[in-house]
């Protein structure tokens, strides 16, 4: 599908001046986000965790919460930590059952009162039940439960619970629902009210403050903690916060710089094994091994199985077992890649040509709730459009919505509050339940109704978000190295995308075993050559010939190969030059 190229404003003359020293193209990334003082240009490329860190004590119920978990550990109640079933939510309880584990173990509590309890995807749902609820109090003696990534839209579940004598505290990321669980203990940086200043944290960061909070105390009362001690759970928070596309701005750049560092010599048996497995190489763990090798592994349990192998993959000890379960893990992963191919397929014969349609829905009976999202996001990137994927199953229908910018899928989902069993979710992706196929149909009438509004007049072609038109021969080493101070890259701080204008063609072939791939050599009108690779691009080898002129779209990169190093260019998108 054709794409529309959006080439960001040229700085002014008055911010050229201001750092003329600075290379034009890395002065236009700069100005793209929205860095105007030399402060802000400094807090953004030198992160300093003792500058720009917040205390967890900014949280203005993190005292309360602090009281009550030592005032269990310290009475021998048993403490459910509920965790959600992705890669955040799963993360986010290791987090906190890690933290616990070593209270347990500095002061002599009763380690085996810590349990946990992550809902099964299919038969649970999102979020706390009072179902669950029930069964903590029947079969667990549960006294306090610590939820991650969930618990905020669960006020019914938290009632039931205090009248059973269950305390909760909700580690929670997620949009406020109409009622707030009021006899809860709230960590949640949306809270009306509440006075942390960083809105933006992903469930394990919300999760790692609280362990920050416990750790403080625990040193308060004279345990052998050392400080710093909290900084090797930034491993977690480091793949939670890029799985849940979180942006990577203010204190979540800080947060994902120094996990990275923690990630690359993590300490955690399994999750050592997992990246082994997933082919990642330590020293070189980055935001992409995270999204593309790490993530996928830790969310496939939940889509293929239960969420609770992978937390035991991040928690367990012993070297032989962990290895045993990072395979179970790849395996589950393989089998979801399988899936949801064939689900997308499926869904892009029912979809078919988009038209004038501002949004897409698919549907079919048996397609898992565990895959939706996934098949959602993929047709986001082919229609450029926000897309709801939905499986039947016993005349319930569950579906999950990926959005593209300026569209809050979530907002989208409101307005069709009334035909709903339940909804809840981020700007960018939700999800929901509903019983019937009439409330469904009425359900989606009204979601197209709310779509049809808010993007009237609004070009639906996929983007190509562009920082700066730039010459092949601007590519250097020393460019390369500056752009290595914008990392890490993700939400809020993508890899910078360039254009080169009317280069041409000196070589070009497919590549790959069905020639999907494409490998082009381009020469500039300047006259500086480049190596280009395409992934997905395979078709320009039939399109282009040798002398063909180009514009390309291009992020800059590193291909290294028996010990040799070289700048390769990975194409986004290409166009004949006009």
């Amino acid at each position: 599908m054709e794409k529309r190229w959006d080439i960001a404003e040229p700085v002014t003359d008055s911010f050229r001046k201001q750092f003329a020293e600075m290379h034009p193209g890395l002065l236009q990334l700069i100005w793209n986000r929205g860095l105007r003082t030399q402060e802000e240009v400094d807090l953004f490329l030198s992160p300093d965790w003792s500058r720009d860190v917040h205390a967890p004590a900014l949280f203005s119920q993190m005292s309360a919460a602090v009281a009550r978990t030592f005032q269990a550990l310290e009475r021998g109640e048993v403490i459910t930590v509920h965790g959600d079933y992705d890669a955040d939510g799963v993360c986010g309880s290791a987090v906190i059952m890690v933290t616990l584990r070593d209270l347990c173990r500095a002061f002599g509590f009763d380690e085996s009162k810590i349990t946990s309890f992550i809902p099964d995807r299919e038969k649970d749902g999102y979020g706390m039940s009072v179902a669950t609820m029930e069964h903590l109090h029947a079969h667990e003696r549960t006294g306090l439960v610590m939820t991650v990534d969930c618990g905020i839209s669960n006020k019914p579940a938290i009632e039931r619970g205090r009248e059973l004598g269950i305390d909760t505290i909700v580690c929670d990321h997620h949009v406020m629902p109409f009622a707030l669980p009021e006899s809860a203990i709230l960590i949640h940086p949306l809270v009306p009210g509440e006075t942390y200043p960083n809105k933006s944290l992903c469930g394990t960061g919300v999760a790692f403050k609280l362990a920050c909070g416990l750790l403080e105390e625990a040193r308060r009362r004279g345990a052998a903690l050392p400080e710093g001690h909290e900084k090797w759970l930034l491993d977690l928070v480091a793949i939670a916060t890029v799985t849940d596309v979180m942006p990577l701005l203010g204190e979540n750049r800080l947060l994902e710089t120094f996990g990275l560092l923690v990630l690359n010599k993590t300490r955690r048996v399994g999750l050592r094994k997992l990246i082994e497995i997933a082919g990642g190489k330590f020293g070189t763990l980055d935001t992409y091994a995270i999204g593309f090798q790490i993530g996928p592994r830790i969310n496939a349990a939940g889509r293929m199985r239960h969420a609770s192998a992978a937390l035991k993959v991040l928690l367990e000890e012993d070297d032989m077992r962990a290895a045993v379960l990072a395979d179970e893990l790849n395996d589950a992963n393989v089998a979801r890649q399988r899936a949801s191919d064939a689900m997308y397929k499926e869904a892009l014969a029912q979809v078919g040509e988009i038209g004038d349609r501002k949004m897409v829905v698919a549907v079919a009976d048996g397609w898992p709730a565990g895959l939706v999202g996934l098949v959602a996001g993929k047709l986001v990137t082919t229609y450029g459009c926000p897309a709801y994927v939905v499986g039947i199953r016993d005349g319930k229908y569950v579906g999950s919505g990926r959005s593209v910018e300026g569209f809050d899928v979530t907002d989208c989902l409101r307005a069709a509050a009334e035909h709903f069993d339940k909804f809840g979710g981020h700007p960018q992706a939700c999800g929901f339940s509903v019983t019937g196929a009439d409330r469904f149909a009425r359900a989606v009438g009204a979601m197209n109704a709310y779509a049809e509004r808010a993007l009237a007049g609004r070009s639906l072609l996929p983007t190509v978000k562009v920082d700066a038109e730039i010459d092949l021969g601007d590519v250097t080493w020393d460019f390369q190295d500056a752009l290595e101070k914008f990392a890490p890259f993700g939400e809020g701080n993508r890899k910078p995308v360039f254009v080169s204008r009317g280069v041409s063609v000196s070589g070009i072939n497919a590549m790959g075993a069905d020639g999907k791939h494409l490998r082009l050599s381009v020469t500039s009108p300047r006259g500086k050559m480049a190596k280009m690779v395409g992934f997905g691009f395979g078709e320009w080898a039939r399109k282009a010939r040798l002398g063909d002129r180009l514009d390309a779209a291009f992020e800059v990169g590193v291909n290294e190969w028996n010990g040799n190093r070289e700048l390769q260019l990975r194409i986004v998108d290409l166009r004949m030059a006009l």
